[in-house]
């Protein structure tokens, strides 16, 4: 082949994070766009069958992996997935949650109560107000000590976001301010309309932290100490993490666990023979091509095919040349054989996009983001000679191995593409922790990578395309962009914010091309028989883990 065979892989991490998105938005922000022909089922049964929900038993610990260890526990200071998928919702609760179910559609953007009892907003979308769930506690762990609940922490937690600033930002920027008339009570001052900051306030990055934390009493790096249904007991750094049931947790009976192991494992034949023995529950590390061999050992296992919101995507650094240039980008962008390499690597499906995942409110359709980003080598040669290298140019390309050995043959047929083009492309391949940071940095000229799994369009508007956006680690300034983003997003009517977003995206293909996004991809969930009651959401989040629970033929009931 003149490209590099699809070999082993595994899944951004285990369960949480190897999760897509189907339509259905609420409240003019979540799901519905437009999906291409190539657009599979958001979830789909590949093998074994759903047990059942209940009724539940308590006991037993759940073994899961993820690719890779977290840099930090601050989630306040890092954007990376693997720290939210390890503290949201496990360890942390949020105001609000997306409901999930057996009989709710995969990625559904309804929400429901967590830490707030219900909540409203004013007719003019300016004010919200949030009453928060009387008599919970935070986790008895030194110095918070098991204290109440108020709306205090929910104050310190968002005024913390704004002045650090943290990486939800973007999130927060719309409040412009907050009031307490008691201890259960939380009132937001928008600064402009937005009827989708319930949506906001679920999302995997809005985890409630305690005021202890965000004043400094406690190291947010390495403790995190929420009012979730399980607290984090153990840190062995990149090897695994523990956490044990929490017995004040605020929802009666829950959790049933008494405990979760996470254990970093990057290696697919490692968590494969793992999972073979009973020794992994549930794993994300099984791609289409090693999933027969875990299928003829594992006949019952059950396996759900998953269209991730996560995008892979070249990036550049416009402030180092010939990156300033939209022609070497527009170059580039159809040089990269997009549909070939989603054929090759993701049998289950893919979703191309435009600026943002196809599945999302206000989207483009995949078959328009083909149009608006064709592969054509021809044409590509074409502009970087326009641009001034019709012999090409050398660029160093980072990447990372983070994601497991299928990302980087990803890099690989990125790799090639450039090449054909006469782009002489040396991969920089880093661990996940060297290459975050120094994709943040901005230390990069070029990068293939995984675009975070934002849940509404404007998440992924406000983070990555706004000048001053937390995610912007691109150095791109369009002030264009930025009025329109401000536009669409105080826009009431969902028709016509939609229209302002599809205008929006149509703009930024065109004229910005940084990211520019392959797709959407199809992940699967492999887990065991005996793990009940286990319903996903494309968040990074687990808070889905109060409800699983294990049967007594499971390892860990014994």
């Amino acid at each position: 082949m003149r490209k590099p065979v699809l070999l082993a892989g595994a899944a951004l991490t285990a369960i949480a994070l190897v999760a897509g998105c189907s339509g259905g938005g609420s409240g003019g922000g979540g799901g519905g766009g437009g999906n291409g022909t190539d657009t599979p089922e958001s979830d789909t049964l590949v093998n074994g069958t759903l047990p059942s929900d209940g009724p539940a038993e308590d006991g037993g610990i759940l073994t899961v992996n993820d690719a890779s260890d977290s840099p930090t526990l601050d989630p306040h200071k890092s954007a990376t997935a693997y720290t939210h998928g390890q503290v949201s919702g496990i360890v942390y609760s949020k105001l609000l949650e997306f409901d999930v179910g057996r009989d709710i559609p995969f990625g559904s953007m309804d929400v429901h109560g967590d830490l707030a009892e219900k909540w409203s907003h004013s007719e003019d979308g300016l004010t919200w107000t949030f009453n928060l769930r009387k008599g919970v506690k935070w986790q008895n762990v030194a110095p918070v000590n098991g204290r109440a609940f108020s709306s205090a922490d929910v104050v310190c937690t968002v005024n913390r976001i704004q002045t650090l600033p943290g990486v939800q930002k973007n999130l927060m920027d719309v409040v412009a301010s907050m009031d307490t008339p008691d201890v259960n009570t939380i009132i937001f001052k928008l600064n402009t309309p937005y009827g989708a900051f319930d949506e906001t306030m679920a999302s995997f990055y809005m985890e409630i932290l305690p005021c202890e934390g965000t004043s400094g009493q406690f190291d947010l790096a390495q403790v995190a100490i929420g009012t979730g249904p399980f607290i984090r007991q153990k840190w062995d750094r990149k090897v695994q993490k523990t956490y044990i049931k929490n017995p004040d947790y605020f929802i009666a009976g829950k959790p049933h666990l008494d405990g979760v192991n996470l254990i970093i494992q990057a290696d697919p034949a490692a968590a494969i023979a793992a999972f073979r023995t009973n020794q992994l529950d549930v794993t994300g590390s099984v791609n289409s091509t090693l999933l027969p061999t875990v299928t003829s050992t594992n006949p019952t296992a059950v396996v759900e095919s998953q269209l991730a919101l996560t995008m892979n995507q070249i990036t550049f650094n416009q402030a180092k040349k010939p990156f300033d240039d939209i022609r070497v980008r527009q170059a580039i962008s159809m040089a990269w054989d997009r549909q070939g390499m989603g054929q090759t690597f993701y049998p289950y499906g893919t979703a191309l996009a435009g600026a943002y995942p196809s599945t999302l409110f206000g989207s483009m359709s995949s078959e328009d983001a083909l149009k608006l980003k064709p592969y054509d080598p021809t044409a590509a040669k074409k502009l970087l000679a326009d641009a001034g290298y019709p012999n090409g140019f050398d660029v160093s390309l980072l990447t990372t191995d983070g994601y497991g050995p299928n990302f980087v043959n990803q890099a690989q047929w990125v790799q090639q593409d450039l090449k054909d083009v006469g782009i002489n492309a040396t991969l920089r391949i880093l661990d996940y922790a060297t290459y975050f940071s120094t994709f943040a940095a901005k230390d990069y000229e070029m990068s293939f990578g995984l675009g975070t799994g934002f849940l509404t369009s404007d998440e992924w508007l406000e983070a990555l395309y706004k000048s001053d956006g937390p995610r912007n680690w691109f150095n791109t300034n369009d002030p264009k962009v930025d009025a329109m983003i401000k536009d669409q997003r105080s826009t009431v009517d969902p028709k016509e914010r939609e229209k302002k977003l599809q205008d929006l995206s149509t703009y930024i293909v065109k004229n910005v091309a940084n990211p520019i996004f392959g797709f959407q991809y199809t992940g699967l969930l492999v887990a065991q028989p005996y793990v009940h009651n286990m319903y996903t959401h494309p968040q990074y989040a687990r808070p889905f883990m109060a409800d699983v629970w294990l049967d007594k033929t499971a390892p860990g009931r014994k």
